[in-house]
């Protein structure tokens, strides 16, 4: 069953009840000050009765002898005169005799113990009619009498009748009406469940944009916050999933041709070798074909060897002096840069940072060969480096042929080359990056990368401020 079916049976049931309960208690409390209304009237009547036979009996002479006609008489013209012949009257003697009756109704009251009691009443039905009968004794001088009143109250259950009969069409009104409003209300309050239900199932079917209405400050809205809240984190990590699937697959691809293309080439200058009578000149050719390709394939593995280092190697970071890096960087480029004649020049202000040199030396070392790549001969590259408020910054910059802006940010994925023609003459892999951007955030240092196309390009690295030597990953 449906939350809105459950809302809406549970307030019915609720508000029917209630009805009911209070339209009992009105209808009851109504009849009952009615019925207590006529039998103090009844009472005071009995009363008016009582004294107008009591001071007429006084009034007979002390031997007169029809005391029984008389009384008949004198209860007859009290009732016309007090009544107008409305009410049923009894008048009963000493012995429980019947005296004078007006009517047929036969009454039990006279049967009733009455010590102790100036009068007595009761309700009672007699012929499908209800009663109220009343009784008294009346003491004089001329004798003994019980006086019975009893009038007929059909009206009282007549109007009690009418209560519950009007009750109940107004109970059906009033439930109609209410059965309407609440069924909109409990649509309206269960409308952002439905909405969080649509938009889970939509979500579960891969829309993950989709997201809920949030209005108010209840439990719902609450739920729908979460459940926001929920989806954007899922959205985030499915995001991350897939972006890292494509990154293996381009990883994986990119491995796949860059293990190909030197294998080919191996492979099929070995097959003119062994197939082949050739001269020494063209054995030669083929030696250094095959040379060439497998030492691409000998750099290859060692930078997939160096970045596994970078993954794997439980690194310890302690305090380095610059200017001890810049010594060490300066040795292992100067070789590489005199191949093209390339000139490099620092400007670096005395400071420490933390680390572990090897990673460090690895860092520099790829970032200056790609550097030496991008310049022709003659280049220039300039490393400087200054202490700031939050650590200290390296910039490095070359005057090569730069990239362009949409460029900068692929760079660092495995396999990534703007120019693979020239990065393969250059003896590039496309690893360099990636593995700096790992070496990066091993120190927990940020980098910026900024190019112009034809210019060159400056790379700036901001280490965090020295801290106390601490264990890396």
């Amino acid at each position: 069953m449906r939350i809105f079916a459950k809302q809406f049976i549970t307030m019915m049931c609720v508000l029917i009840v209630s009805f009911m309960v209070l339209g009992n208690m009105l209808v009851f409390t109504a009849f009952e000050t009615t019925m207590n209304r006529e039998t103090g009237q009844n009472i005071e009547e009995m009363k008016i009765f009582q004294y107008a036979m009591l001071a007429s009996l006084q009034g007979l002479p002390k031997d007169y002898q029809a005391v029984d006609q008389a009384a008949a008489g004198i209860v007859r013209s009290i009732q016309q005169n007090l009544y107008g012949g409305q009410e049923g009257i009894v008048i009963y003697n000493e012995d429980h005799k019947v005296v004078y009756q007006d009517d047929s109704y036969e009454s039990e009251l006279i049967s009733k113990d009455r010590e102790g009691h100036g009068g007595i009443w009761q309700i009672t039905v007699w012929n499908g009619h209800h009663y109220l009968e009343s009784l008294c004794e009346i003491n004089s001088s001329a004798g003994n009498y019980i006086l019975e009143i009893h009038r007929n109250i059909d009206y009282v259950y007549r109007y009690r009748d009418r209560l519950y009969e009007r009750y109940r069409v107004l109970l059906i009104v009033i439930s109609a009406v209410f059965a309407v409003v609440i069924l909109l209300v409990s649509l309206h309050f269960a409308r952002p469940i439905r909405n969080l239900s649509q938009a889970a199932r939509l979500f579960a079917d891969g829309d993950y944009k989709k997201r809920v209405r949030e209005k108010g400050n209840d439990e719902v809205t609450m739920l729908s916050r979460d459940f926001n809240r929920m989806a954007d984190q899922l959205e985030e990590s499915i995001g991350r999933l897939e972006e890292e699937a494509r990154r293996q697959e381009e990883f994986t691809s990119a491995f796949s041709h860059e293990l190909k293309t030197p294998l080919t080439s191996i492979i099929g200058y070995a097959d003119i070798l062994r197939a082949r009578t050739l001269n020494e000149e063209e054995r030669s050719r083929c030696a250094n074909y095959i040379v060439h390709q497998g030492r691409r394939l000998e750099r290859l593995s060692l930078k997939m060897l160096e970045m596994s280092y970078v993954d794997q190697q439980e690194t310890v970071f302690v305090p380095i002096e610059v200017s001890q890096l810049i010594r060490q960087i300066k040795a292992m480029t100067e070789a590489v840069l005199e191949q093209k004649d390339i000139t490099m020049s620092d400007e670096v202000e005395p400071g420490v940072i933390t680390g572990d040199m090897d990673l460090l030396l690895s860092l520099f070392s790829n970032l200056i060969d790609n550097a030496r790549k991008a310049c022709g001969n003659g280049g220039e590259v300039f490393l400087s480096g200054k202490t700031q408020e939050d650590g200290y910054q390296f910039v490095l910059r070359d005057n090569g042929c730069g990239m362009p802006e949409a460029e900068i940010q692929k760079i660092t994925e495995p396999f990534y080359m703007i120019d693979k023609s020239r990065a393969r003459k250059e003896g590039g892999a496309g690893i360099g990056m990636a593995l700096c951007q790992k070496i990066i955030s091993i120190h927990r240092a940020e980098w910026r990368i900024e190019s112009t196309e034809g210019e060159g390009t400056s790379i700036y690295i901001l280490f965090p401020a020295w801290q106390e030597t601490e264990r890396g990953r």
